[in-house]
C-alpha cells in the first residue's frame, strides 16, 4: 500500500513538472550572446517564485485528488457481511480462461490442488469431478431464469463463507459467471455456471490462491443445489466425504479465520 502511494506521488510530481517545464518555455527562448550566459529553467534558480508554488500545488492537488478517487478496496462487495479486514485484500489473479464461457461445450479443467471442482474434469480425476445439475421439464430458458433466481438469492455467509459478499460479473443466454469474495483476507474464488446440453448444467468452483480451500467450494456448491432441488424438475448432486474422501480429508482441518462446520464433512 505506501508503495503504491510512494508511486503515485511520483507520477503526480512528475506531471506537475512537465505542466511547469512548458510554462517555463518562454524563458529557455530567450536568445543569448557572448556576453550574456544562457537563462536557467530549473526550478531552484529561474522560475518565478509564484511559478514555483505554482508547481508544488500542483503536484499536492494531483496526489489528493487521486487518492480521493481510488477506491481503497475496488473488489469490496456490496452485499458484503463482514468488516472489511485489517489487511490490504489479496484477491489474486484469474486463472486464464475461466470467465470466459465455455469453450468447446466444456468449462476449464481443474488443477492438481484440492481447492476446485469442475464438472469438465481432466481424464482420471475423480477429486475434481463434480457432475452437472441436472433439470427436466423445462426449456433452457426457463432452467437459465431459475439458475439467476438463486444465484441472486445467495446469502453471504452461509456455512460461515463468502462474507465479503458476490457480484455476478457476467451473463449470457447459456452461462453464468459470479466472483465470491471472503471476509478478512479478501480472497477471490470463481464460480461458473453453464447450460452447454439439454437438461444439464456445468458447474466450476475455484479458489484462486493457496493450496487447500477448507471446505468454501464445497459448501458453496452443496448451497445451490440444495435451493435448486427445492425446485421442481431439477436434481443436483452434492459434495460428501463419500463423493470426495480426498478432498474432504485434506480440508477437513480447522483455521481460525474459516470456522469448518457443515454436514458436508460426515455426509
Amino acid at each position: 500500500m505506501m508503495q503504491g502511494m510512494k508511486a503515485l506521488v511520483v507520477l503526480s510530481i512528475a506531471s506537475a513538472a512537465a505542466a511547469f517545464q512548458g510554462a517555463a518555455l518562454p524563458l529557455r527562448a530567450v536568445r543569448t550572446t557572448s556576453s550574456q550566459p544562457a537563462m536557467r529553467s530549473s526550478l531552484d534558480s529561474a522560475a518565478p517564485s509564484s511559478l514555483r508554488r505554482s508547481f508544488l500545488l500542483a503536484a499536492g492537488v494531483s496526489v489528493a485528488g487521486q487518492m480521493i478517487a481510488t477506491p481503497q478496496h475496488v473488489l469490496a462487495f456490496e452485499n458484503r457481511v463482514a468488516a472489511k479486514g485489517k489487511y490490504p485484500p489479496s484477491p489474486g489473479a484469474k486463472a486464464k480462461g475461466v470467465g470466459d464461457g465455455p469453450k468447446d461445450g466444456q468449462l476449464k479443467f481443474c488443477s492438481g490442488q484440492p481447492n476446485c471442482f469442475t464438472s469438465s474434469p481432466l481424464e482420471e480425476d475423480a477429486e475434481h469431478a463434480f457432475p452437472p445439475f441436472e433439470y427436466e421439464g423445462m426449456n433452457k430458458e426457463a432452467a437459465m431464469e431459475t439458475l439467476m433466481q438463486v444465484v441472486n438469492a445467495y446469502k453471504p455467509g452461509q456455512g460461515d463463507i463468502d462474507t465479503g459478499g458476490f457480484k455476478v460479473v457476467k451473463t449470457s443466454p447459456d452461462y453464468i459467471y459470479v466472483q465470491f469474495e471472503s471476509g478478512k483476507k479478501g480472497y477471490v474464488d470463481d464460480f461458473e455456471l453453464a447450460l452447454v446440453d439439454d437438461g444439464k448444467v456445468l458447474v466450476r468452483s475455484s479458489s484462486r490462491l493457496g493450496y487447500l480451500d477448507f471446505g468454501v467450494n464445497a459448501k458453496r456448491i452443496n448451497y445451490f443445489a440444495d435451493r435448486l432441488n427445492e425446485y421442481e424438475g431439477w436434481k443436483c448432486s452434492k459434495i460428501s466425504k463419500a463423493s470426495h474422501p480426498d478432498y474432504v480429508a485434506q480440508n477437513a482441518g480447522k483455521q481460525r479465520d474459516i470456522p469448518q462446520q457443515g454436514t458436508w464433512l460426515t455426509e
